[in-house]
């Protein structure tokens, strides 16, 4: 193993020192305009290095090479039973502790320009992401992970190959908050085993990802003492498809490639995050969202953002071992939402969730859920 460990250090650090030292020279020789784009999480942070090439490989086409590094420390919980089959008794223990840190570059190159949003509107990513996973019993918890067959229940290092495209005809308005367009991602996440993927638990899938979202905005002023600024739709529809011989619960649990957010349970808002994990994943996310007037300091920075939504979830999963005969179900959920962004850097979220079908396992009719970053 120790040998592997050494293979695979070479390549990425040889890599990682690469794209350093492209982004160092960037402001000193003019290679092009270098910026950062943090994304706060709930417990973590994500930022990418992004530097947009002066001369790019398409003519009037943006080319950008992008560097990430985040990290998350959090509870999470695992729905399935020692035998790794789903299981929802309120008599075991689903809680754990993990704390997660990722890398990976890519290259995201245009081949159509929007001249209304002045950026690229179909764009392909290609890209290269490894996550390190450490399981561990922080709060002296009593998970039924821990004694699962599962190979990475210890921890688990995985590498993916990333290939997308994407659509991007989205556009916001910073002084109202109305965001309006269209955005489409078309992605494929490809984790061999022979990937260096046996070091550290075992990981060998692939995942198969269509998505698109919508905003159809409704009302819109930039009159002064206005109480909202902006109402808008705000639509997403996804399917997620992982499959192999060993499926990280990081994957497992999640929906979606380039921005990965809770998978069945989180998603749909009111249910237990990383429930439901089956390899199949429908989810329909539809809401009403409300901008109020931004809250500023004295010196003119942006401070909040405030505002609230309604919305309707609805998820169909299948392939979830355990779960009645068939391993498929539905899921559905309602409730309102109150939110703000904090300094442009994310959102904060207060969601009170009601199931509509489907039932948490503390039998709740409603749950509370203090988060940052909206579903989507």
């Amino acid at each position: 193993m120790a040998s592997k460990v050494r293979m695979l250090r070479k390549p990425v650090s040889l890599f990682l020192l690469l794209m350093i030292s492209v982004f160092s020279l960037s402001g000193e020789e003019g290679i092009g305009d270098f910026y950062i784009e943090p994304r706060l999480r709930t417990w973590g942070l994500d930022v990418d290095f992004c530097l947009r090439l002066n001369n790019g490989l398409i003519e009037s086409r943006d080319t950008i090479l992008r560097l990430t590094l985040g990290g998350i420390v959090g509870g999470f919980g695992y729905y399935r039973d020692e035998n790794d089959l789903y299981t929802d008794s309120r008599d075991l223990d689903y809680t754990f502790t993990r704390i997660d840190a990722k890398w990976g570059f890519g290259i995201e190159q245009g081949i159509l320009w929007n001249n209304k949003t002045d950026k690229n509107l179909l764009s392909i990513l290609l890209g290269y992401r490894a996550m390190r996973g450490w399981k561990f019993n922080m709060f002296n918890q009593n998970s039924i992970l821990f004694d699962s067959i599962r190979p990475d229940k210890d921890g688990v290092l995985y590498n993916t190959f990333i290939a997308s495209v994407i659509v991007d005809n989205t556009l916001f308005n910073r002084e109202t908050g109305l965001r309006s367009g269209f955005h489409s991602e078309l992605s494929a996440e490809i984790g061999p085993e022979w990937f260096f993927n046996d070091i550290i638990g075992i990981a060998d899938f692939t995942r198969l990802f269509m998505n698109v979202k919508s905003f159809h905005p409704l009302y819109e002023t930039k009159q002064q003492g206005r109480p909202i600024t902006a109402i808008y739709l705000a639509n997403s529809l996804g399917i997620d498809y992982v499959f192999g011989d060993n499926i990280p619960l990081p994957v497992r649990q999640t929906f979606g490639v380039q921005r990965a957010t809770d998978g069945s349970g989180g998603r749909v808002r009111g249910f237990e995050s990383g429930r439901f994990d089956g390899e199949v994943k429908v989810i329909g996310n539809f809401d009403i969202r409300f901008k109020m007037p931004r809250i500023k300091s004295q010196n003119g920075t942006e401070v909040l953002r405030p505002g609230f939504l309604a919305f309707f979830d609805v998820c169909y999963f299948d392939k979830l071992a355990g779960y009645n005969d068939n391993g498929l179900g539905v899921l559905m959920s309602t409730g309102f939402s109150l939110f703000s962004e904090l300094f442009s850097f994310g959102t904060g979220v207060l969601t009170i969730g009601f199931p509509v079908i489907g039932e948490r396992i503390d039998k709740s009719p409603v749950t509370i859920r203090l988060d940052y970053g909206l579903r989507f």
